[in-house]
Protein backbone atom coordinates (compact mmCIF):
# COMPACT_ATOMS: atom_id res chain seq x y z
CA UNK A 1 0.00 0.00 0.00
CA UNK A 2 1.25 3.59 -1.17
CA UNK A 3 2.46 6.20 1.95
CA UNK A 4 1.95 9.36 2.22
CA UNK A 5 5.43 10.68 3.47
CA UNK A 6 6.60 13.23 5.97
CA UNK A 7 8.71 15.50 4.28
CA UNK A 8 10.56 18.93 5.51
CA UNK A 9 10.52 21.59 2.85
CA UNK A 10 12.95 24.80 2.71
CA UNK A 11 13.73 27.43 -0.07
CA UNK A 12 12.30 28.30 -3.69
CA UNK A 13 12.96 27.64 -6.97
CA UNK A 14 13.62 24.01 -8.83
CA UNK A 15 13.09 21.01 -6.79
CA UNK A 16 15.65 18.99 -5.11
CA UNK A 17 14.20 15.94 -3.60
CA UNK A 18 16.68 14.01 -0.65
CA UNK A 19 15.97 10.63 -0.05
CA UNK A 20 17.96 9.48 3.56
CA UNK A 21 19.16 5.59 4.43
CA UNK A 22 19.40 2.99 6.54
CA UNK A 23 18.52 4.06 9.81
CA UNK A 24 18.42 7.81 9.01
CA UNK A 25 15.59 10.52 8.65
CA UNK A 26 15.60 13.97 7.39
CA UNK A 27 16.70 15.13 10.33
CA UNK A 28 20.10 14.19 9.15
CA UNK A 29 20.41 16.33 6.13
CA UNK A 30 19.03 19.49 7.17
CA UNK A 31 22.28 21.59 7.58
CA UNK A 32 22.86 20.55 3.89
CA UNK A 33 19.32 21.46 3.26
CA UNK A 34 19.78 25.29 4.38
CA UNK A 35 23.08 25.38 2.27
CA UNK A 36 21.08 24.18 -1.15
CA UNK A 37 17.72 25.94 -0.04
CA UNK A 38 19.85 29.24 -0.84
CA UNK A 39 19.52 28.41 -4.67
CA UNK A 40 16.57 25.26 -4.69
CA UNK A 41 13.72 24.34 -3.30
CA UNK A 42 14.88 21.54 -0.85
CA UNK A 43 11.93 18.66 0.00
CA UNK A 44 13.79 16.47 2.73
CA UNK A 45 11.58 12.57 3.13
CA UNK A 46 11.42 10.31 5.77
CA UNK A 47 11.35 7.08 3.71
CA UNK A 48 8.25 4.65 5.26
CA UNK A 49 9.17 2.73 8.45
CA UNK A 50 11.55 5.78 9.20
CA UNK A 51 11.03 8.97 10.74
CA UNK A 52 8.15 11.00 10.99
CA UNK A 53 6.24 9.04 7.89
CA UNK A 54 3.96 5.67 8.55
CA UNK A 55 5.06 2.47 9.43
CA UNK A 56 4.07 -0.42 6.98
CA UNK A 57 4.47 -3.77 7.17
CA UNK A 58 6.86 -4.26 4.24
CA UNK A 59 9.62 -2.34 2.95
CA UNK A 60 10.56 -2.89 -0.53
CA UNK A 61 12.30 -0.66 -3.06
CA UNK A 62 9.11 -0.82 -5.86
CA UNK A 63 7.24 0.42 -2.69
CA UNK A 64 8.95 3.15 -1.85
CA UNK A 65 9.39 4.07 -5.92
CA UNK A 66 5.43 4.04 -5.32
CA UNK A 67 5.50 6.21 -2.53
CA UNK A 68 7.92 8.50 -4.40
CA UNK A 69 5.66 8.91 -6.83
CA UNK A 70 2.55 9.83 -4.85
CA UNK A 71 4.98 12.52 -3.40
CA UNK A 72 5.71 13.66 -6.49
CA UNK A 73 1.99 14.25 -7.46
CA UNK A 74 1.14 15.50 -4.14
CA UNK A 75 3.47 18.32 -4.30
CA UNK A 76 2.86 18.96 -8.14
CA UNK A 77 6.21 18.47 -9.01
CA UNK A 78 6.67 17.61 -12.39
CA UNK A 79 10.50 17.10 -13.10
CA UNK A 80 13.21 17.74 -10.46
CA UNK A 81 17.01 17.11 -9.05
CA UNK A 82 17.20 13.92 -7.01
CA UNK A 83 19.71 12.74 -4.34
CA UNK A 84 19.84 9.65 -2.51
CA UNK A 85 22.33 8.69 0.58
CA UNK A 86 22.91 4.61 0.91
CA UNK A 87 19.47 3.21 0.89
CA UNK A 88 18.13 6.15 -0.18
CA UNK A 89 20.71 5.87 -3.65
CA UNK A 90 19.60 2.62 -4.25
CA UNK A 91 15.47 3.97 -4.41
CA UNK A 92 16.99 6.89 -6.36
CA UNK A 93 18.27 4.78 -9.03
CA UNK A 94 15.20 2.45 -9.06
CA UNK A 95 12.76 5.72 -9.11
CA UNK A 96 14.64 7.42 -11.84
CA UNK A 97 14.73 3.92 -13.90
CA UNK A 98 10.74 3.92 -13.35
CA UNK A 99 10.58 7.60 -14.12
CA UNK A 100 13.33 9.03 -15.97
CA UNK A 101 11.04 11.68 -17.11
CA UNK A 102 10.61 12.92 -13.72
CA UNK A 103 14.64 13.61 -13.60
CA UNK A 104 16.22 16.78 -13.87
CA UNK A 105 19.61 14.91 -12.67
CA UNK A 106 20.03 12.00 -10.07
CA UNK A 107 23.09 12.16 -7.22
CA UNK A 108 23.83 8.70 -5.51
CA UNK A 109 25.79 8.70 -2.25
CA UNK A 110 27.97 6.28 -1.01
CA UNK A 111 26.12 3.11 -2.58
CA UNK A 112 26.68 1.55 -5.93
CA UNK A 113 23.80 -0.92 -8.26
CA UNK A 114 25.14 -3.99 -6.77
CA UNK A 115 24.12 -6.69 -4.35
CA UNK A 116 25.70 -6.22 -0.76
CA UNK A 117 24.78 -9.62 0.56
CA UNK A 118 27.47 -11.13 -1.43
CA UNK A 119 30.31 -9.09 0.38
CA UNK A 120 28.65 -9.93 3.88
CA UNK A 121 31.74 -11.66 4.49
CA UNK A 122 34.04 -8.94 3.90
CA UNK A 123 31.77 -6.12 4.47
CA UNK A 124 32.02 -4.43 7.68
CA UNK A 125 28.96 -2.29 7.75
CA UNK A 126 26.73 -5.33 7.05
CA UNK A 127 27.41 -6.86 9.88
CA UNK A 128 27.44 -3.19 12.22
CA UNK A 129 23.87 -2.13 10.81
CA UNK A 130 22.13 -5.95 11.66
CA UNK A 131 23.77 -5.32 14.78
CA UNK A 132 22.34 -2.83 15.17
CA UNK A 133 18.96 -3.38 14.01
CA UNK A 134 18.91 -6.49 16.34
CA UNK A 135 19.87 -4.47 19.12
CA UNK A 136 16.67 -1.96 18.57
CA UNK A 137 14.45 -4.33 18.32
CA UNK A 138 15.69 -6.49 21.49
CA UNK A 139 15.87 -3.07 23.55
CA UNK A 140 12.88 -2.48 25.80
CA UNK A 141 12.63 1.21 26.04
CA UNK A 142 10.09 0.90 29.02
CA UNK A 143 13.65 -0.06 31.32
CA UNK A 144 14.59 3.43 31.03
CA UNK A 145 13.83 6.70 31.96
CA UNK A 146 16.52 8.92 29.95
CA UNK A 147 18.17 9.63 26.55
CA UNK A 148 21.59 9.45 27.77
CA UNK A 149 20.60 5.74 29.47
CA UNK A 150 19.62 4.75 25.81
CA UNK A 151 22.41 6.22 24.34
CA UNK A 152 24.86 4.33 26.45
CA UNK A 153 23.40 0.76 26.10
CA UNK A 154 22.92 1.54 22.37
CA UNK A 155 26.87 2.17 22.58
CA UNK A 156 27.47 -1.28 23.21
CA UNK A 157 26.11 -1.90 19.38
CA UNK A 158 27.51 1.50 18.37
CA UNK A 159 30.80 2.31 19.49
CA UNK A 160 31.05 4.87 17.04
CA UNK A 161 29.86 9.09 18.54
CA UNK A 162 29.36 10.14 15.40
CA UNK A 163 26.93 7.35 13.92
CA UNK A 164 25.49 6.18 17.64
CA UNK A 165 24.20 10.18 17.42
CA UNK A 166 23.01 9.60 13.92
CA UNK A 167 20.38 6.71 14.84
CA UNK A 168 19.63 8.05 18.39
CA UNK A 169 17.80 10.95 15.90
CA UNK A 170 15.59 7.94 15.54
CA UNK A 171 14.62 8.14 19.33
CA UNK A 172 11.25 10.14 20.51
CA UNK A 173 9.79 10.55 24.30
CA UNK A 174 6.02 10.28 24.29
CA UNK A 175 3.68 10.81 27.10
CA UNK A 176 3.89 6.71 27.63
CA UNK A 177 8.00 7.05 27.61
CA UNK A 178 10.32 6.25 24.69
CA UNK A 179 9.78 5.09 21.29
CA UNK A 180 11.63 3.96 17.91
CA UNK A 181 10.33 6.43 14.82
CA UNK A 182 12.06 3.29 13.03
CA UNK A 183 10.30 0.15 12.49
CA UNK A 184 12.66 -1.88 13.82
CA UNK A 185 10.81 -5.34 13.08
CA UNK A 186 10.36 -5.03 9.64
CA UNK A 187 13.58 -3.45 8.37
CA UNK A 188 15.16 -6.22 10.34
CA UNK A 189 12.88 -8.51 8.57
CA UNK A 190 13.66 -6.53 5.44
CA UNK A 191 17.29 -6.10 5.82
CA UNK A 192 18.43 -8.92 3.11
CA UNK A 193 16.18 -6.95 0.51
CA UNK A 194 17.92 -3.56 1.39
CA UNK A 195 20.75 -4.75 0.69
CA UNK A 196 20.82 -7.01 -2.36
CA UNK A 197 18.49 -5.11 -4.71
CA UNK A 198 18.97 -2.37 -7.02
CA UNK A 199 21.73 -4.06 -9.10
CA UNK A 200 23.39 -3.80 -12.57
CA UNK A 201 21.69 -6.94 -13.60
CA UNK A 202 17.90 -6.31 -12.30
CA UNK A 203 18.10 -3.63 -14.92
CA UNK A 204 20.30 -5.01 -17.38
CA UNK A 205 17.55 -4.80 -19.95
CA UNK A 206 17.37 -0.55 -19.50
CA UNK A 207 20.99 0.05 -20.22
CA UNK A 208 22.88 2.15 -20.45
CA UNK A 209 20.77 5.13 -19.19
CA UNK A 210 21.78 8.55 -20.41
CA UNK A 211 18.06 10.25 -20.50
CA UNK A 212 19.63 12.68 -17.03
CA UNK A 213 23.45 13.60 -15.38
CA UNK A 214 24.81 11.35 -13.08
CA UNK A 215 26.76 12.46 -9.86
CA UNK A 216 27.97 9.58 -7.47
CA UNK A 217 29.60 10.55 -4.53
CA UNK A 218 31.99 8.09 -2.22
CA UNK A 219 33.82 8.43 1.09
CA UNK A 220 37.32 8.27 0.76
CA UNK A 221 37.41 6.08 4.00
CA UNK A 222 34.42 4.21 2.87
CA UNK A 223 33.90 0.73 1.62
CA UNK A 224 30.49 1.05 0.13
CA UNK A 225 32.03 2.31 -3.27
CA UNK A 226 35.03 0.51 -4.35
CA UNK A 227 37.09 1.34 -7.71
CA UNK A 228 36.15 -1.76 -8.47
CA UNK A 229 32.67 -0.80 -8.89
CA UNK A 230 33.43 2.46 -11.61
CA UNK A 231 32.82 -0.54 -14.10
CA UNK A 232 29.46 -1.33 -13.37
CA UNK A 233 28.85 2.24 -12.23
CA UNK A 234 29.52 3.65 -16.14
CA UNK A 235 27.56 0.61 -17.65
CA UNK A 236 24.77 1.76 -15.90
CA UNK A 237 25.43 5.34 -16.58
CA UNK A 238 28.25 6.07 -19.50
CA UNK A 239 28.56 9.49 -18.30
CA UNK A 240 28.48 9.83 -14.60
CA UNK A 241 30.98 11.45 -12.96
CA UNK A 242 32.02 9.91 -9.42
CA UNK A 243 33.86 12.25 -6.81
CA UNK A 244 35.74 11.56 -3.58
CA UNK A 245 35.14 13.29 -0.22
CA UNK A 246 38.97 11.99 1.01
CA UNK A 247 38.68 11.52 4.88
CA UNK A 248 34.98 10.53 5.51
CA UNK A 249 33.31 6.97 5.96
CA UNK A 250 29.34 5.94 4.90
CA UNK A 251 28.53 9.46 6.43
CA UNK A 252 30.52 11.64 4.49
CA UNK A 253 27.84 14.50 4.45
CA UNK A 254 27.97 14.85 8.23
CA UNK A 255 31.52 14.62 8.13
CA UNK A 256 32.35 16.75 5.62
CA UNK A 257 28.94 19.04 5.39
CA UNK A 258 30.16 21.94 3.54
CA UNK A 259 32.45 20.15 0.92
CA UNK A 260 29.77 17.53 -0.14
CA UNK A 261 27.60 20.86 -0.71
CA UNK A 262 30.30 22.42 -2.11
CA UNK A 263 30.61 18.95 -4.76
CA UNK A 264 26.87 18.62 -5.08
CA UNK A 265 26.09 22.52 -6.17
CA UNK A 266 28.96 22.15 -8.65
CA UNK A 267 27.58 19.61 -10.34
CA UNK A 268 24.13 20.91 -10.67
CA UNK A 269 25.69 24.29 -12.01
CA UNK A 270 26.89 22.22 -14.79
Amino acid sequence: MTMKLFFREKGEGVPVIVLHGLLGCSDNWMYIARILAEKYRVITVDCRNHGNSPHADTHTYPEMVDDLFTLFHDLKIEKAHLMGHSMGGKLAMAFAADYPEKIISLAVVDIAPKNYMNLSASFVQHEMNKRILDTFFQLNLKDFSSRKEIEKEIGKAIPEEMFRGFVMKNLKRTEVGFVWKMNASVLRENFDHILSSVTVEELQERLPMTNYPVLFVRGGLSDYILESDYFSIRKMYPQAEIATIEGTTHLLHTEKPDEFASVYLNFLSC
